[in-house]
């Protein structure tokens, strides 16, 4: 384990020398990452140069149960939070994201100490084939997209692409569904292929892979196991996770053997985040289950309700996962009015975890919103807002 403060040094000593790697060549930088030895390439694929589009970005790889800098061997730790918007606007009609893609959000983050962003998307939104109700056209959406991640990766901030809302064919991606479907394979083959050279660019190929039960009766109709969490091939509801009701109808699972191969396929060997069971708050199965990659990172979500929500449940449980593979808190976040558990998540995982994002870089100025307490910021100069705000605010100052 290592200390808070020891930790906080190495990342501000780490912004020091950013501004030092802007003035290396590729000719150098490609000699520093010779002498210091770096892992095996991942196995499903040839390796492509190690670049990235932005200099400041590190080069992320996994090595062990850390993640390092290719070019530099230094320590990579992904601490900051998610950015919500491109998943559910563009979907609801009602722009590409949610607005607050600007220089002021990026500034405000470093600011923070945040080195990494994780950015939910919308699987419908990404393509040029999308339903009637989503706003404006897949070309826009891609490129507007294209625009932010610019943004966070010229800032040095490391960002993860997330597939957060799917629906198979003729359904909207309007939530959560159990798991993937056969368009998320089409999905990742194109964000992979699109971000494959920019090695400030990461992947978590399907956001809470979930059981589900009938809302009305309350009777089982979905078990995910890890065996279908792998290979898919399973039933699954067509409905969302916030639905009334359900129809009956099911589609065919995908599982994360698929993904994994769609992202190698299209040339990109940049480091894979797999979320686990239960809304991603079980992996108990993950070592086992996982697909053959070297570059796989372990994810959970850590929140209050859950059933792993306490510090008992987590040496248990993540812990040994945590000693063999990078397990990264993709998200983590408290409603109830209070920050003890957010700060108790954070804590945890600085000493065991890679990176902690927490849920969400958000300014909600409607308090009777269900997500208004979840809300990090508020202002048009993303001011840290009470109280987990500005409690991740002063946990990344530490």
């Amino acid at each position: 384990m290592t200390a808070r403060a020891p930790r906080a040094r190495q990342r501000r000593l780490l912004a020091l020398t950013t501004a030092a790697l802007l003035v290396l060549s590729v000719a150098a930088v490609g000699t520093l990452a010779l002498a210091v030895g770096w892992p095996e390439q991942p196995t499903r694929q040839s390796g492509l140069a190690l670049t990235s589009a932005t200099a400041t970005t590190p080069v992320v790889a996994v090595r062990g149960a850390q993640l390092v800098d290719r070019r530099t061997g230094e320590r990579v730790e992904l601490l900051g939070a998610n950015w919500p918007g491109f998943e559910y606007a563009c979907i609801q009609g009602r722009g590409h994201n949610d607005g607050g893609d600007v220089d002021a959000a990026v500034a405000a983050m470093t600011e923070w100490g945040m080195t990494a962003v994780r950015v939910p998307l919308n699987q419908d939104c990404w393509f040029d084939e999308r339903p009637a109700s989503a706003f404006g056209t897949g070309a826009e959406y891609r490129a507007t997209l294209r625009e932010w991640v610019a943004r966070l990766t010229d800032a040095g901030l490391v960002v993860i692409l997330d597939l957060h809302w799917s629906a198979p064919t003729g359904v909207a991606a309007d939530g959560l569904r159990p798991m993937p479907d056969a368009r998320s394979i089409t999905f990742w083959s194109d964000v992979a292929g699109e971000y494959r050279k920019h090695r400030g660019v990461l992947f978590d190929v399907f956001n809470e892979p979930h059981s589900r039960v009938d809302p009305v009766t309350g009777a089982a109709v979905f078990a995910l196991d890890w065996s279908c969490w792998a290979e898919g091939g399973c039933s699954a509801p067509v409905e969302n996770d916030r639905s009334a009701s359900l129809s009956g109808q099911t589609y065919v699972t995908v599982g994360m053997n698929a993904l994994v191969d769609a992202v190698r396929s299209a040339g990109a060997t940049q480091p894979i985040v797999l979320g686990g069971l239960d809304y991603a708050n079980d992996l108990r199965g993950w070592a086992a289950a996982a697909p053959d990659d070297d570059q796989l990172i372990a994810g959970v979500h850590l929140y209050p309700s859950k059933r792993c929500g306490d510090s008992a449940c987590w040496a248990r449980e993540l812990e040994p996962l945590a000693s063999e593979v990078p397990l990264l808190v993709a998200e983590f976040g408290q409603s109830d009015g209070g920050d003890a558990f957010v700060r108790a998540a954070w804590d945890w995982a600085e000493d065991h975890a890679v990176g902690a994002l927490a849920w969400a870089w958000w300014d909600i100025t409607d308090d009777t919103s269900p997500d208004a307490r979840f809300a990090l910021v508020e202002g048009e100069q993303f001011a840290p807002r009470a109280p987990s705000g500005t409690a991740v605010r002063e946990l990344l100052a530490d």
